[in-house]
């Protein structure tokens, strides 16, 4: 059983160095780390390529954005890696975060599995400040529809999960990696969720998106939902994945799609009155209804479809 750690970088050369550290530290002797970098015009490859060691394999590619890099990742897998994890350019990696996916993942035999954990959250000199919130729930499909509780930089997945993912038709439309990873993996196997951090998840003004701990989870939240439609991109996913394995699900969780496919007002008022909770949190789930609200009388010129939100 071999192990491949993915690695998406951008303008990452302040902390590169320390994450590639801390995984090849812990990676066996005969698993891969494969780093595509995406469009850098820093030093970060110039750091990678430090690294005298075979087991890191570079791929230099134009920018893509993060999500479309690690789904091209996956297509660079090695055919004997049955272990993939996932991993960001700028966290610390736990000492024991391979060997612990490994093993739960080995739990599930072939059954297709996604691995996720918590995360410590440090800041850029790596002092703890945090950690993400406790999820108090179980994963399931209905919640994946509605929220992405597996941070890509947590995930590990095995070779039939990966199988999975890899029939999504058109990969440049996933806007979150993760979470599309999350909704897949939850509707045809298994989603193992650790409450123990495995990784120490530096917080920097360059995150993506980042994370903080208490009232300051809220204002990230804030920030992301002003920035893009959040409810856009979750529509996006849910036509995604109806299209590409609408086919193959149970009918209830045909039922859960349906539902949770907003076309208009009518849709919408139908989610925000609705008796189901499907987020985590209570209060999260009342904040995505007034989201849904929001969406919908403040920014009702932004239509739910691909196309929009491709261009």
């Amino acid at each position: 059983m071999t192990v491949a750690v993915l690695m998406s970088t951008f303008n990452g050369e302040r902390y590169v160095v320390e994450q590639i550290q801390s995984i090849l530290q812990q990676l066996p002797a005969d698993g891969s780390l494969i780093i595509r970098d995406d469009g850098s015009t820093d030093g970060t490859i110039s750091e990678i390529r430090k690294f005298c060691d075979a087991r890191i394999q570079l791929i230099q590619g134009d920018n893509l954005g993060f999500a479309a890099s690690f789904m091209h990742l996956l297509t660079k897998i090695p055919p004997s890696s049955t272990i993939i994890l996932f991993s960001d350019q700028d966290d610390i990696w736990m000492p024991e975060k391979i060997e612990t996916s490994r093993l739960r993942i080995d739990e599930k035999g072939p059954t297709p599995t996604l691995y996720c954990s918590a995360l410590t959250l440090v800041t850029e000199y790596l002092k703890p400040f945090g950690r993400s919130p406790p999820w108090p729930r179980q994963p399931t499909f209905d919640n994946a529809l509605v929220e992405n509780i597996a941070t890509g930089c947590t995930i590990a997945l095995n070779r039939a999960a990966v199988s999975l993912i890899l029939r999504t038709a058109r990969p440049e439309m996933i806007r979150y990696h993760d979470w599309w990873c999350y909704l897949i993996v939850s509707a045809f196997g298994e989603v193992l969720y650790d409450p123990q951090p495995r990784i120490q998840y530096r917080q920097h003004r360059q995150n993506a998106l980042g994370m903080s701990s208490g009232g300051g989870r809220y204002v990230r939240i804030m920030q992301a939902i002003k920035r893009q439609s959040w409810l856009a991109i979750m529509q996006i996913h849910i036509r995604e994945f109806a299209s590409d394995f609408g086919g193959d699900i149970t009918p209830s969780q045909r039922k859960s799609l349906e539902y949770m496919s907003i076309r208009g007002v009518r849709d919408a008022i139908r989610v925000i009155f609705s008796i189901t909770r499907r987020r985590q949190f209570l209060k999260d789930e009342l904040l995505f209804r007034l989201l849904v609200l929001f969406e919908m009388v403040v920014r009702r010129d932004v239509p739910f479809d691909s196309a929009k939100m491709n261009s």
